[in-house]
């Protein structure tokens, strides 16, 4: 056979193989796992409430969110919280201390703890992000730990757990982690107390001797004052003078600056006094305690028509 006509037999074949190869390539490059990344990213830190030893706390999340996009993109992103430790529940959740101890504690999304933070609250922001740009904010939370629980004094902790920062799609109250062209981001909350040999005061009563009818010579009423101290440890609760005293006296003032006079007793019969500066005593029994004051108005001639106040200071020592 001549040797021109062998080569033009292996020509088609070397062509076939070449088109073959890249074939195989094309495919090879498309069966290439790639990377998936939405337009819209958003991280966040790992956040801590730290009561310290107080009752009462504020915690902040810090996020973080990047526009992959060569356009403006607008959202509304979300914090939910998550599923808290044990043994808390997403009605009650607890720190743990040693021995194990509980401590009851809530988290809520206002500062006067109103609203609780659990899974039909969420805390949102309105995200807008310029062409291919990053914005950072902060959620704010806060938490309360009742008074009044027969706990020692030591460390306690807890977790919620896959608290999720993401994003509130229009016509939903569900807070997502994915949707088409964002990620978000899972984090543990982490809580701690301290709980020390210390006292607390809450609710204080008003002593509220309504309004005078006719003429009386003395007018009666009672208030109180509510602390929590740890078993056994002694309290002084410390009454000054008030915002119109006089010597010995306290005073109600109203808007003309008239004035009545008024006292202060530990005891219902009004035979023990607490004087300007007195104090009433005590010692804590690990549960709220309710210490009532009672006050009556003496009154020598009547006073002219009007609302008479006065403030005391309360001070709790122990």
């Amino acid at each position: 056979m001549p040797l021109g006509s062998a080569k033009r037999r292996l020509t088609p074949v070397a062509c076939r193989c070449l088109w073959l190869a890249i074939i195989g390539a094309i495919l090879a490059i498309l069966l290439v796992p790639q990377e998936a990344k939405a337009n819209a990213f958003c991280q966040a830190d790992q956040p801590t409430l730290d009561f310290g030893s107080a009752l009462t706390a504020r915690g902040t999340i810090n996020w973080t969110c990047t526009n992959f996009d060569p356009t403006p993109v607008a959202f509304t992103l979300c914090a939910a919280i998550g599923t808290p430790s044990y043994p808390g529940t997403p009605q009650q959740p607890k720190m743990i201390g040693s021995s194990p101890i509980f401590l009851d504690f809530n988290v809520y999304v206002d500062s006067a703890g109103n609203e609780l933070w659990d899974s039909s609250t969420l805390l949102t922001a309105n995200v807008a992000i310029a062409a291919n740009g990053r914005t950072s904010g902060t959620f704010t939370y806060y938490g309360r730990i009742p008074p009044g629980q027969a706990a020692p004094p030591g460390s306690y902790s807890a977790f919620f757990y896959n608290t999720l920062i993401g994003i509130l799609t229009t016509g939903t109250s569900i807070c997502q982690r994915n949707a088409p062209d964002f990620s978000g981001i899972d984090v543990t909350l982490s809580v701690r107390a301290t709980l020390i040999e210390a006292c607390t005061l809450g609710t204080i009563g008003d002593i509220d001797f309504g309004e005078l009818a006719g003429f009386r010579d003395q007018i009666d009423a009672a208030g109180s004052v509510q602390l929590v101290c740890p078993p056994n440890r002694g309290w002084t609760l410390s009454f000054d003078g008030g915002r119109h005293a006089a010597g010995t006296e306290r005073r109600m003032q109203d808007a003309d600056g008239n004035l009545v006079p008024y006292r202060l007793y530990r005891d219902a019969a009004r035979t023990d006094t607490i004087a300007i500066d007195g104090s009433v005593t005590g010692a804590g029994t690990g549960a709220a305690q309710t210490v009532p004051v009672y006050g009556p108005v003496e009154i020598g001639a009547l006073p002219p028509v009007g609302q008479y106040s006065d403030f005391v200071v309360v001070t709790l020592g122990f």
